[in-house]
């Protein structure tokens, strides 16, 4: 596993053209995590490096992303305080539009498929807006030039990870600046830990069978047997993670792979560039070995009855008092992230690490779609979330003095009560640049530091910044990934018949997977002959 420092291993294997970013900028190279003064407001650069003009008609843009739980109050006075500062910076009027992550999928597609309006938006990790789904369906202007012109903050920002948003000559999103090092952990409820005399088990365990026996304590528990032991992030997701296979036993045998930037699983590589050979993800043992794993917790009742056609999310449903455990994908903050999005303090359990991938790259990414009225605005727009660190506080947090103090470097509630959504609150990751969000109570005052050493470090994949052009498989894609919507839900909650696995590998195959896998492996051998160290 290589374990280089991030910025060089990224520009050794990634010559996959920047030909966008020539454009954009100058001949001196840019590095991968450049960092970027701002001034007294948080602002970045001049009327002239945005091509503000005084005379000219403010544009206005609507900016759609989602909320990871109940939409926020305070979100009017968010908008206007950030309005504020979009005005007199870029000449823009910005309309925010939160969508509740559990219909953001729904909504944002019936605003793309009806030319709906939308100028500047987020994609979603998986699902029809996805950042590769939406590029294989057209959906996403080619914003190469617009970044030359109007963003260059934005490409000093994120340097060579643009690659992983690009595709030939075109970028088609910018990835939300963020630690990219993410790990896949077990979030359990302290309370019920602490109840049950099971938090220091619970936090030195390392295997499934300890987390088993948690799980059957509290089934079997007087106190808290109402609670489903487990509940899936989403669509049926129990163990199934990006980019790692964690059904093995022992935590420490769990294996990890490469997605290829694919965000609906299908295909899957060996991180080491050991080989290049593109699987079917669904087809390995290893994949097997999960659903093996989950269809016994089904079987024992330790999993949420209705986790295949619940609309909620896990954090919801454990913030409802529905739920013990969820297992998530998260960064270096993930004990306070979902302690804050299922609302009661979490113990975090590390099952892997996965190195750096394009897929984490791709996982929230801000684009601008087909159906956007003010491109240009819309990049003047990303460019100061990228560089605007009044922005990006105000997005996560709100507005300080009335929705939260900084004490010490950290952002906190005004009074404890805050907590009851009485004060506007969101996530740090989906913005712009999570670098420049101060951060939230229960962190360090250094942890944006401690991150970006962490991500400098960290192990990443031979494949980094490998980017397939799909608009040939598009209609593949579309009927493979109908067929996962009718069948995986089941099969990663544990539903599914051994026959019924047997019924969904048969179906992919018949909706066109393996010219799916074909046209990665054709791309991926072509880009690994150039970029192979």
């Amino acid at each position: 596993m290589m374990s280089k420092v991030f910025s060089v291993i990224i520009a050794l294997c990634i010559v996959m053209s920047l030909a966008a970013c020539g454009k954009a900028e100058n001949s001196d190279s840019q590095p991968v995590a450049s960092e970027n003064k701002v001034t007294e407001n948080g602002s970045v650069g001049s009327d002239e490096d945005t091509g503000m003009d005084d005379e000219e008609d403010m544009a206005e843009i609507n900016m759609v992303f989602m909320s990871m739980a109940a939409i926020p109050n305070g979100l009017q006075a968010v908008e206007d305080a950030i309005n504020e500062i979009t005005e007199a910076e870029i000449n823009t009027h910005v309309n925010i539009e939160m969508i509740e992550v559990g219909s953001y999928d729904q909504q944002v597609g019936l605003k793309i498929s009806s030319s709906e309006k939308v100028d500047l938006m987020v994609s979603l990790p998986t699902g029809s807006a996805a950042f590769a789904s939406m590029i294989s369906q057209n959906q996403l202007m080619d914003i190469s030039d617009l970044l030359s012109e109007y963003g260059q903050g934005v490409l000093d920002t994120v340097g060579t990870i643009i690659n992983a948003t690009s595709v030939d000559d075109a970028v088609y999103g910018v990835p939300s600046y963020r630690s990219y090092v993410t790990s896949i952990y077990i979030a359990m409820r302290t309370d019920v830990l602490e109840d049950l005399g099971l938090l220091e088990k619970a936090q030195s365990m390392t295997t499934f069978t300890e987390y088993e026996e948690i799980l059957d304590t509290v089934k079997n528990s007087e106190k808290w047997n109402y609670l489903s032991g487990v509940v899936a992030v989403s669509n049926g997701e129990i163990l199934s993670k990006p980019g790692a296979y964690i059904g093995n036993e022992d935590f420490s045998d769990a294996n990890v792979y490469d997605q290829l930037g694919e965000l609906n699983k299908l295909v899957s590589v060996s991180c080491d560039g050991s080989s290049t050979e593109v699987l079917n993800n669904f087809d390995t043992d290893e994949y097997k070995a999960m659903y093996t794993r989950v269809k016994g917790w089904n079987d024992k009742g330790y999993i949420y009855k209705d986790s295949t056609t619940t609309k909620e999310t896990g954090a919801s449903l454990i913030k409802s008092n529905a739920a013990f455990s969820i297992i998530v994908s998260g960064e270096s903050d993930v004990q306070t992230s979902q302690s804050s999005s299922c609302g009661y303090d979490m113990t975090c359990t590390k099952v892997v690490t996965r190195p750096i991938s394009t897929a984490d790259c791709q996982k929230f990414v801000w684009v601008v779609p087909n159906s956007a009225t003010e491109p240009e605005a819309a990049v003047k727009m990303m460019n100061l979330l990228f560089t605007d660190a009044s922005i990006n506080n105000l997005l996560a947090w709100g507005i300080e003095g009335t929705d939260y103090v900084v004490e010490d470097g950290i952002a906190r509630y005004l009074d404890e009560k805050d907590a009851d959504s009485t004060a506007y609150h969101t996530v740090d990751f989906i913005y712009g640049n999570q670098f420049l969000i101060i951060p939230w109570d229960g962190n360090e005052a250094d942890l944006r530091e401690k991150a970006k050493l962490e991500m400098n470090e960290a192990p990443v994949s031979a494949f980094l910044g490998f980017s397939c052009d799909t608009s040939d498989i598009s209609s593949e894609l579309s009927a493979v990934i109908n067929t996962l919507n009718e069948y995986k839900p089941s099969i990663d909650s544990g539903l599914a018949s051994e026959d019924d696995y047997a019924a969904f590998l048969k179906k992919m195959d018949a909706s066109g997977l393996p010219k799916i896998i074909d046209t990665y492996q054709t791309q991926l051998d072509a880009w690994y002959s150039i970029n192979k160290n």
